[in-house]
């Protein structure tokens, strides 16, 4: 009995001690395998967090099955099975390159933060900043299913799925942006110095903003103060060669942490002169612009009330060899390979110009409620002047001016239950245009009214959303025909609904869908344009009978993701019944201004086939290989005919190289790429 005694005593003790275990380990990045310092390691009731060399140890854990995660700002969490029955060390790679391919960032859809990737992507401050972005366009440049129409050296708008201006909704917050958009030759007035950050949004959540984004939504946000009192001036240079100028911004921060109030003023002036070609000046491309804002933001209990004040001014050129004084010489400037105009190089902006003005202002109430959710609510005014000044008239008075008044009210509440997010919301707006001078498009008043609700299921491995929103419009215009003041009401609306989502297939792999259909009521150009487009050198005429455009879209997306190699690969479809667009005739006419071609909106069955692509490599922590292309392939199904004014096929590269300090400069990198646009053949 002694022996048997003694024997189940040293089984005993050897069960005890193994039934405490220690667990230690590595965390690196799986791309670089460089140590990740500052890891949150969790393990049942025990955690712990890495040193600098990414090195952690779990103590006297109990022996038997977990689930070990790892957590590190920036990344996924990381999750492995564990089971424990003896002191181990174990290497964890963690996926960070998730997010160092770029400063865009993803959201998850919990605790009232955003949608996931491909939904919506967000650029950083601190990437606006880098790019001294003066324009959308800068600060949209080399992202993911983002192109430009290029009209100028300093002209260009965003294209989303090969569709650009009043196709893709430019969002200030919560307003869309409202001014005369109609015209290819000026970008919006939006100043990306003001902003905190940019999103671009696709899916169903689109719907909160409008039924009319057939490509997609840009949506301008203002920066987030700092949890700390501090006060904060910054100071932002950037110089051009071509065309020869430059920006200089100034940025005042201040935020009262005990009152909870911050205050932020932005400032900033960009002047470039003519811009040249290889061995030629584009006479007139000269550009100026003087662009600031105000934002003031309080908290108080569960309300934050913010203030935002801004204004644009921009004074651009005109390419002096695009108005032509008669047909003869507009024959020799289509058929020269150079301009017909070229002078020296000068700041100087003469006729033909554009001068314009956006101003805007709004307040915003926030209010947390337990029992609605988070209820956001904001009034907003605008004013937009635009000028048009003509090379064929001797005075100084605008040969066109135009005002355009926009009063916008929103009212949106945000509810999460569990994995669920309810979205539902109403806006209302009146707008009213006022011209001068020549005769263009009408003086009108136009009423909108809008409706949604959206609502949002997301698990770990999967989202689903869904939406739908109902849109009125009543437009009266007021125009001279034959003398007489002739009054004429247009009454559009329609549904729009949005099914879309994702799915993780694995770690690296996931894939995302969209199904939608929408419409797009006649913009008053589109209806009314009665003449000279001064911006684009062209007679336009409108069409009165125009419908309603509806578009079906069918869109998809795969991400790819593992260690060095980044994939992303967007094929999408849309189908539209009476698609507008602007056609030439093939005619010129000949008028006291000069000799113009002669172009009309139409309308007719059309289908957009494309596919956009990002293939990236991270050859090791410092450089990067990218690679993007954008195809696109449009027809006119109806007449079995090509479309004008369609993109064109385009592909870029580039390397690009990182260092986080470099003689005493932080966060620097530098690279060097190119680009190819392929001939646009696919035309009438």
């Amino acid at each position: 009995m002694r022996k048997i005694f003694v024997l189940l005593m040293h089984i005993c003790i050897s069960s005890l001690a193994y039934s405490q275990v220690n667990i230690s380990g590595s965390v690196l990045d799986s791309s670089t395998h460089e140590p990740m310092g500052q890891s949150l390691i969790k393990l049942g009731d025990h955690q712990t967090v890495s040193d600098d060399n990414g090195d952690f140890t779990l103590n006297a854990i109990p022996a038997g099955d977990y689930t070990l995660y790892i957590t590190h700002v920036g990344c996924d969490t990381k999750q492995q099975f564990i089971h424990a029955v003896r002191d181990t060390f174990m290497i964890f790679y963690v996926p960070h390159h998730l997010h160092t391919f770029s400063e865009i960032l993803a959201y998850g859809h919990q605790h009232n933060q955003e949608p996931d990737a491909r939904l919506i992507q967000t650029l950083s401050s601190q990437k606006l900043e880098h790019l001294a972005a003066t324009s959308l366009s800068d600060a949209l440049q080399n992202t993911t299913g983002v192109n430009f129409l290029k009209t100028g050296s300093t002209i260009s708008k965003p294209i989303i799925n090969g569709m650009h201006s009043n196709r893709i909704s430019v969002i200030n917050d919560d307003s869309k942006q409202e001014g005369q958009q109609w015209g290819s030759e000026h970008a919006p007035e939006i100043d990306p110095l003001s902003a905190g950050s940019l999103q671009i949004i696709k899916g169903a959540s689109t719907l909160r903003y409008g039924g009319d984004a057939m490509g997609g939504i840009i949506r301008v946000l203002p920066a987030e103060f700092d949890d700390t009192s501090y006060r904060r001036l910054s100071f932002l240079a950037k110089v051009e060669t071509n065309p020869n100028g430059g920006l200089l911004g100034v940025k005042l921060e201040n935020y009262n942490a005990d009152r909870a109030l911050g205050q932020r003023l932005v400032l900033n002036i960009k002047r470039s002169g003519d811009a040249a070609a290889s061995d030629y000046i584009l006479s007139n491309t000269g550009f100026g612009q003087l662009s600031g804002s105000y934002y003031a933001h309080y908290k108080r209990a569960k309300s934050i009330f913010s203030l935002t004040g801004s204004a644009y001014v921009q004074e651009l050129g005109i390419l002096s060899a695009s108005h032509i004084g008669n047909t003869t010489d507009l024959k020799r400037a289509l058929a020269s390979d150079t301009p017909l105009v070229n002078r020296p190089f000068t700041y100087t902006i003469q006729p033909p110009s554009q001068l314009i003005q956006h101003y805007a202002g709004k307040l915003k109430w926030e209010l947390e409620s337990e029992i609605l959710g988070d209820i956001v609510s904001s009034y907003t005014i605008q004013e937009n002047h635009r000028q048009e000044f003509d090379n064929h008239r001797g005075d100084e008075d605008a040969a066109l001016d135009l005002n355009l008044s926009t009063y916008q009210l929103n009212v949106v509440i945000d509810k999460h239950v569990n994995n669920y997010r309810w979205q539902y919301g109403a806006m209302g707006e009146k707008q009213t245009n006022i011209y001068k001078g020549r005769y263009f498009i009408p003086n009108y008043h136009r009423y909108k009214a809008g409706a949604f609700a959206i609502a949002t299921l997301e698990k770990d491995n999967y989202l689903i959303e869904s939406g739908i929103r109902y849109d009125i419009q009543n437009t009266n215009t007021y125009r001279y025909v034959n003398k007489e003041l002739v009054n004429e009401k247009f009454d559009f609306g329609g549904l729009s609904a949005n099914l879309s989502g994702w799915r993780r297939l694995n770690e690296d792999l996931k894939m995302h869908f969209s199904l939608a259909t929408r419409f797009r009521s006649p913009d008053i150009n589109e209806l009314f344009s009665d003449g000279l487009h001064h911006g684009s050198a062209a007679l336009e005429f409108g069409d009165i009978g125009l419908e309603l455009e509806r578009d079906y879209l069918v869109n998809a997306a795969i991400n790819y993701n593992h260690n060095r190699l980044k994939i992303q690969v967007e094929p999408y479809a849309h189908f539209f019944n009476n698609y507008i667009y602007l056609k030439p005739t093939g005619e010129t006419q000949l008028s006291v201004r000069g000799a113009f071609p002669v172009f009309r909106y139409v309308q007719t069955d059309a289908r957009y086939l494309g596919t956009d692509a990002d293939v990236r490599y991270r050859l090791n922590s410092k450089w990067i290989l990218e690679t993007t292309a954008s195809l696109l392939y449009v027809k006119d199904v109806a007449n079995d005919a090509f479309i004008y004014g369609i993109p064109a096929q385009q592909v870029s590269a580039k390397v690009r190289y990182t260092f986080a300090e470099l003689w005493n400069l932080n966060d620097g990198y530098w690279w060097l790429g190119t680009s190819h646009t392929t001939r646009q053949n696919r035309v009438e």
